[in-house]
């Protein structure tokens, strides 16, 4: 296994458009989120390209194959000079999952920023609950900081990887 994190280009965006449809349609399950007239899911993306740093959207590839993407948020960087990193978006084609490909790509985006992480879940998304523990538990030795903002119904887990 061969994992790789790409910066996605402004010239790419079609190609990561077209992951979100399938994004969507995984997570449609835990949003009741439907397709509009045109068949396809609503999506937006065309602001990671445009002169706001906080985004930051990765292709994840095995051995130079495209497996999935995933999308790094720079949370409150307007206001805040040491901004916390989200995982904002993550997605792993599903003929992938289950072969660690999530993990290593999670563990290399952690590596990439010294920074104080976040990563959240809806409450009813339990396999995205189960794999983001697992992850977290292991890659910071069981050192994060877990809770679930009723308001919201989500899971937050919390974590540093400043030394």
């Amino acid at each position: 296994m061969d994992i790789n994190l790409v910066p996605i280009r402004k010239e790419e965006k079609d190609e990561l458009y077209n992951l979100y449809q399938f994004y969507h349609y995984d997570f449609s399950q835990f949003t009741d989120e439907d397709l509009n007239g045109f068949g396809k899911y609503e999506i937006t993306i065309d602001y990671y390209w445009e002169g706001d740093p906080r985004w930051n959207p990765y292709f994840i590839e095995n051995s130079g194959i495209k497996v999935g993407f995933l999308v790094v948020l720079f949370e409150n960087m307007d206001t805040d000079p040491d901004p916390t990193h989200v995982i904002y978006d993550f997605m792993i084609l599903r003929k992938y999952r289950g072969q660690g490909i999530g993990k290593a790509a999670a563990i290399k985006a952690f590596n990439l920023y010294k920074a104080k992480w976040k990563v959240v879940q809806l409450e009813n998304n339990t396999p995205a609950i189960s794999f983001w523990r697992n992850v977290i538990r292991d890659f910071t030795k069981d050192n994060y900081i877990e809770r679930f903002r009723d308001d919201v119904r989500k899971y937050i887990q919390e974590f540093s990887t400043k030394e």
